[in-house]
Order: structure tokens, then C-alpha cells, then sequence
């Protein structure tokens, strides 16, 4: 599926890209046109968990997807598959092209969207580069619901959290 483009965030573009599994690289359309951050919320037992593969992890980095944001409480697993995937991408042996992961098992769905909104990023070799936000899922996964939902008040979640003291504003 194509991706579904939600309310920007800032300069950032913020996107849903369901695909129908995720062993293997999604089909062209389903990635965005400049660098990212990749998020994925994985649960123990789900489908997704088991057909995560590292030939899709490493096709979202190769089409931009040079931050990773894992949650949900397979997101542990699911940094091993990435890291691994990482190591063989031409980013690897290059100091500020090295793609981040951002693993947080015991966040929320929406700490995870802030930690993806606000927090990860690019390497610095493409920090003068707009990009996007892309929540990646498996088709019919029973989390799209919430994703989506999430993904619409993005804004307001990134406003509560600082507004309950989070970080400050600079």
C-alpha cells in the first residue's frame, strides 16, 4: 500500500506505510522520497515479531530510513535484526552516515511517536536534509487502529509531553 500521509509535524512529513509482510522489502511506492526515521511498534507473539526479517530492515535503510525507532515489547528482538542489517549497509564504516536505533520496550505507542518526533534523527551527514516520519506495519496488524489515531494527534501528543515537564524547550 501506498503510504498514507498524516498531519505534518513540524518541517516533518509524518507517514503510515502498512505493508503486507515484513520479510521481505516493501514494494517501491511504500517509502518516502528523503531520509527518515523508521518506526515500528512490535509485540511478543505477533506476526509481525515473527516475520521480521533482516532483508526488510535492511531495504528501509537503503531507501532512507537512517534512524530507527523501535517499541512495543519485542522491540528488544527487533534491534538486533536492525543493528545487524545496519552493519551491511555502505553507512556502516562511516562515522557520521552510522544509522541510530532507538529501542524503548516499555514505551507507550505514544512516547515511542514522541521519541520519533522529537529525539531521533538522521546521522549528521544528512542533518541539513528535510525528512520524514514513517511508521512502518504489517497489513491488518490489530495496532494500525491505535497507530492511526496516535498519528492524528501527534502534535498534541508532543505538546502534552512537554507540557507535563518533559524536556524543555531550548
Amino acid at each position: 500500500m501506498p503510504l498514507t500521509r498524516f498531519p505534518d509535524h513540524e518541517d516533518k512529513r509524518v507517514f503510515l506505510s502498512t505493508v503486507p509482510a515484513l520479510n521481505l522489502p516493501p514494494a517501491p511506492g511504500a517509502y518516502p522520497d528523503r531520509p527518515s526515521v523508521a518506526v515500528l511498534w512490535i509485540e511478543e507473539g505477533s506476526p509481525a515479531s515473527s516475520e521480521l526479517s533482516q532483508e526488510f530492515a535492511l531495504s528501509l535503510i537503503e531507501h532512507g530510513g537512517l534512524a530507527i525507532v523501535l517499541g512495543g515489547d519485542a522491540a528488544e528482538a527487533a534491534t538486533t535484526i536492525f543493528d545487524e542489517a545496519a552493519a551491511e549497509t555502505t553507512h556502516a564504516g562511516i562515522e557520521d552516515e552510522a544509522v541510530g536505533i532507538w529501542a524503548d520496550p516499555g514505551a507507550s505507542l505514544e512516547e515511542l511517536l514522541f521519541i520519533a518526533a522529537e529525539e531521533a534523527m538522521p546521522p549528521d551527514a544528512f542533518a541539513d536534509q528535510p525528512w520524514d516520519i514513517v511508521v512502518w506495519a504489517k497489513s491488518g496488524d490489530p495496532v494500525l487502529p491505535r497507530l492511526r489515531a496516535a498519528l492524528n494527534r501527534l502534535g498534541a501528543i508532543v505538546d502534552e509531553h512537554y507540557e507535563l515537564g518533559g524536556e524543555e524547550e531550548g
